[in-house]
Formats: C-alpha cells, sequence, structure tokens
C-alpha cells in the first residue's frame, strides 16, 4: 500500500517520516528529486527546483512496483507527494498559518516565500489538490502536536485504512478550517 504524506511546507512531514522510518519504509520525495535529477530547472525566484511530475511519476512506479509484500505500507514525503497517481491514500499535515509563518521564519524562508506558504495553508491549497487526486484524503493538525503525538495520529489513520475500519471523524477532510487568516491578510 502508497499512502502520500503531504502538506505545506513545515507542517511535520520530515519530522514524523523520520520517526516512522522505525516502522515503515519511507521514500523522501524532496531528495529522490534532487538525487536522481528529477526536476526541470530551477526557479530563481522561489529558490527551488521545478519538479519534473512525469519523470517522478515513473521512477516511483519503478521503485514501488513489486518490491514490497501486499500488506505492506510505503509512506511517499513530500509537499508534491498527493500529486502523484496510484497512491492508495494521502494524509495531510496542516499547521495553522501564524504558526506555520514561525517554523518557516526558523527555516530562514524569504518573505514572500513564508506568505506564500501561509496562505496556501490558510486556503486548503494541498488539501484540495489532495482531494482531486485521490479517493481516501485524511488531514490532521500538527499546531499544538508534539512530534510524537502527530506520530500517533498518522499511525491511528494507517492502522484505520489497513485495517478498513471506520476513520475518526477528527481526520475527515473539512475539519480543519483556517480561512479567516486567509480573509484577514
Amino acid at each position: 500500500m502508497k499512502i502520500a504524506l503531504t502538506g505545506t511546507p513545515g507542517t511535520g512531514k520530515t519530522t514524523v517520516a523520520a520517526l516512522l522510518k522505525k516502522t515503515t519504509r519511507i521514500i523522501d520525495l524532496n531528495s529522490l528529486i534532487k538525487d536522481k535529477k528529477l526536476y526541470t530547472g530551477v526557479d530563481r525566484k522561489r529558490k527551488s527546483l521545478i519538479a519534473d511530475l512525469t519523470e517522478i511519476q515513473i521512477h516511483i512506479n519503478h521503485i514501488t512496483t513489486n518490491t514490497e509484500p501486499v500488506d505492506s505500507v510505503i509512506i511517499i514525503e513530500g509537499h508534491l507527494s498527493h500529486m502523484l497517481k496510484g497512491t492508495d491514500a494521502v494524509i495531510v499535515l496542516r499547521c495553522h498559518p501564524r504558526i506555520l509563518k514561525k517554523r518557516l521564519e526558523d527555516r530562514g524562508y524569504t518573505g514572500s516565500k513564508i506568505d506564500e506558504n501561509a496562505q496556501a495553508e490558510a486556503l486548503d491549497i494541498i488539501l484540495c489538490e489532495a482531494i482531486d487526486a485521490c479517493d481516501k484524503v485524511y488531514e490532521t493538525d500538527t499546531t499544538s502536536r508534539t512530534p510524537e503525538e502527530t506520530l500517533s495520529a498518522v499511525e491511528e489513520i494507517i492502522r484505520s485504512i489497513k485495517l478498513k475500519e471506520r476513520i475518526s471523524p477528527e481526520y475527515l477532510p473539512g475539519t480543519i478550517d483556517w480561512i479567516e487568516e486567509a480573509i484577514q491578510r
């Protein structure tokens, strides 16, 4: 089973993936893009690579096909992972835009990049893209959770998916709403 772990930069994807790595196969999409040169150029304004989604999809298909037993889980971690075809579910990590801004400031992001990501979070951009791309989408708020608490939420979602159990309503799309943060701008 392939699950995309996605979210706006700064929501906790890499931290949770590092904790999951002890028990689950993780594919770090950002490292894969850099290592395998799966990009078409550089966005100089944003100081980021322009990912080649077609090449990424081909590469992910190659490394995940017939490599794991049917009942295992592969987590594809990265803020573009929800755009990949063939995932069984998407888990979107969310963070309140004001807290997200602080996290991105601490990382040294530029003001425009901080604003762009905080606005995207307030407007549910990644959640909406995920819903367009996959039938099974879940979200969890990392704002006031420790990494371990977020890990527990993600593991609960994964366990429910694997066992085909009802997912807790708190993880269903639409439970997190920060639109007021976008309106206040």
